[in-house]
């Protein structure tokens, strides 16, 4: 539940010390890996989507600070500052640093991250199913006023079946969640 957003930032060298290799996912690049926690629960909310007849693939999951410096400057070299900024985090204010967050694809969107994700049956499935397994869609359509960040509807973060549930029933996002704790 720790708020890692553009104003609240992890240390450099954070790296979750549980990390284990996503092995029996289907990935769209090698090397994904998750905290050991979130890993088997990631598992039952894949086989219950491809139950309900969706077929998702792990497109990114951990980033280490310097992956994010990465990908970061590539956004911007090809976006542009004020753009990436809409739609990639800088070093340490990524939420995949925490070992919680998953990008998930299909290819009904070529298994790129494309925001008509959230439009196909596997997108709306996600949307309307990652509480039940303690996910939440990070940057929802309509909140990029409170989130800072445009809409992701591939973007999921593990925060616990109560919390997740909690924010997916009052319809808010988990910045506002984390603000009614404080």
């Amino acid at each position: 539940m720790y708020p890692v957003n553009k104003q609240n930032a992890l240390p450099s060298s954070y790296v979750p010390e549980d990390l284990v290799p996503l092995t029996s996912v289907r990935t769209t690049t090698a090397n994904q890996r998750l905290r050991r926690l979130v890993a088997p629960v990631l598992d039952q909310l894949l086989t219950a989507a491809k139950a309900a007849g969706h077929d998702l693939v792990v497109s990114s999951a951990f980033r280490s600070y310097a992956e994010q410096e990465s990908v970061h400057a590539y956004w911007e070299s090809t976006l542009g500052k004020v753009q990436a900024d809409r739609q990639s985090a800088l070093a340490g204010h990524s939420e995949h640093q925490l070992g919680t967050v998953v990008d998930l694809t299909s290819a009904s969107v070529g298994f790129q991250l494309e925001e008509s994700f959230g439009d196909k049956p596997e997108g709306r499935w996600l949307r309307e199913n990652a509480h039940r397994f303690g996910f939440v869609i990070s940057y929802p359509a309509g909140k990029e006023a409170v989130t800072g960040y445009a809409y992701e509807p591939w973007h999921i973060r593990y925060v616990g079946v109560e919390q997740a549930t909690a924010i997916y029933q009052k319809g808010i996002t988990l910045e506002e969640y984390l603000r009614t704790l404080r």
